[in-house]
């Protein structure tokens, strides 16, 4: 995929925002920083423009140079709202974007893990895990969470994982760097918040919505709230 457009989007007034050492890990993609300000009860958008708009775009400005200087292109939007999730998939479906990072604190981008739920999105997160820089990447570890209730679940989260590694070697990760983990647990969350323990990025699938949520916002958010670690969602 070239050049693939990847929203980013922080949260004011205190924004959480890649670090330098994480972006010089990026290559090709163009990113668009959407900056998201929560309206309180009461609090309408035009009132919140007027008195924060200025100081917000701002520093919007100075977030999308930090892209630049790394060589990543960046366009910046500022919005003001009462529901940050509505937001992120209204962005997401006016853009067309093709995925969506929810920043973290790491400083590299050279241990990725990917969370395979199924196979339909294993070529994607093949063709997606062009973006980092291959010679920052150290390792693509793969994580299945199955069922403890499922007999197949742990053999078929094998499957999924086998054939996962198969896709990502095809698009020229080195077949050492790939690592395969069954895991098992009702709470697919706390799973993959569990899994992503030392990693820099983790890598979800939109379509894999676990629970009844949206991968949107709470299973991404929680992960990136225990882990302080980035999560790339697919669309």
């Amino acid at each position: 995929m070239e050049h693939p457009n990847v929203l980013v989007f922080v949260e004011f007034p205190d924004p959480d925002v890649p670090t330098t050492g994480f972006l010089k890990g990026f290559k090709y993609p163009d990113a668009e920083v959407v900056g998201f300000y929560h309206l309180d009860d009461g609090e309408s958008p035009e009132e919140a423009r007027a008195e924060r708009g200025d100081e917000f775009t701002s520093e919007l400005e100075e977030i999308a140079e930090r892209f630049e200087r790394e060589g990543v292109r960046a366009d910046h939007d500022l919005v003001f709202g009462h529901d940050r999730v509505a937001a992120r998939q209204q962005i997401v479906e006016r853009d067309a974007v093709d995925a969506i990072l929810l920043p973290g604190a790491a400083n590299t981008l050279g241990k990725v893990l990917i969370a395979a739920r199924s196979l339909p999105n294993a070529e994607r997160k093949a063709t997606m895990l062009d973006i980092v820089a291959e010679d920052e990447l150290l390792s693509v570890d793969l994580v299945h969470i199955a069922d403890p209730d499922d007999p197949d679940g742990e053999s078929e989260g094998q499957r999924i994982l086998k054939q996962t590694a198969s896709a990502l070697a095809d698009a020229g990760v080195p077949e050492m760097r790939i690592n395969r983990t069954v895991r098992t647990g009702t709470d697919v969350a706390f799973e993959l918040s569990q899994a992503a323990r030392g990693y820099d990025l983790i890598v979800l699938g939109e379509t894999e919505r676990d629970l009844g949520d949206r991968i949107f916002g709470p299973i991404g958010e929680y992960i990136v709230d225990e882990r302080d670690v980035s999560v790339l969602i697919l669309r």
